[in-house]
């Protein structure tokens, strides 16, 4: 796998002419991007603007994170753009959110748009650093004397599992800001291969093969980059 370096920057790659989507974008909106967002609040400002500044102006709503130009699309739905049509596709902290089987045909659909030489990056929570650090409590609770343990740290990092990551709420609650599945670098590698991709490999916080990343990334989490071949 082709592997982009340790330092800050982009690196020479050949990236195709073309346009470049932001999915999931949430306030992060860089111009030159296609910033798309599936929210019901990115809904109401994309077809409905007016509404969304009244109820602001009233007091009902704050204001909204979004610019009048975002997208709304509901990522679970096919993506509407044409096969080889875009040259980069950027989701920072979008997969998770996700059924593993939504996020495999996402995989799948962003592949079928981008252009040979398209770049797919992503970055999600990396669920082995969640591990090692409950390992790390752990192990140094167990070293102390019963009674002098700090148990609740323990148990704080349980309920972040519970309450963000392993959870299924029912209804309409269960597409938005829970997790619904848990990556490490071995799933989401293997992700990118299965749906097609091409030198795939983790990658450094703001080092990618799409030149202005930086505008866009926020999150030194697990990145992952592949290319449409």
């Amino acid at each position: 796998m082709e592997a982009l370096g340790h330092h800050s920057g982009s690196v020479s790659y050949p990236l195709p002419r073309g346009p470049r989507v932001n999915l999931g974008c949430g306030p992060v909106m860089p111009k030159g991007w296609i910033n798309v967002d599936g929210s019901r609040r990115a809904w109401l400002v994309a077809h409905a603007g007016g509404l969304d500044r009244l109820l602001v102006r009233l007091g009902l709503l704050r204001a909204a994170p979004f610019r009048p130009d975002i997208i709304h699309h509901d990522l679970r739905k096919p993506l509407p753009w044409a096969r080889d049509s875009l040259a980069a596709i950027y989701a920072g902290e979008v997969w998770e959110h996700f059924e593993y089987e939504d996020a495999r045909r996402l995989t799948e659909e962003c592949h079928r748009v981008l252009m040979t030489g398209g770049v797919l990056r992503l970055c999600v929570p990396d669920g082995v650093e969640f591990w090692e650090n409950y390992l790390a409590i752990f192990r140094e609770q167990q070293a102390r004397e019963p009674e002098a343990r700090d148990v609740a740290r323990l148990r704080r990092h349980v309920r972040m599992y519970f309450d963000d990551i392993c959870t299924r709420p029912p209804g309409l609650k269960s597409f938005g800001h829970f997790h619904k599945w848990q990556y490490d670098e071995v799933q989401l590698v293997d992700l990118f291969m299965r749906c097609g991709f091409k030198d795939v490999s983790r990658q450094t916080f703001g080092v990618s093969r799409i030149p202005d990343i930086g505008i866009l990334e926020r999150s030194d989490f697990l990145i992952v980059e592949g290319v449409k071949r």
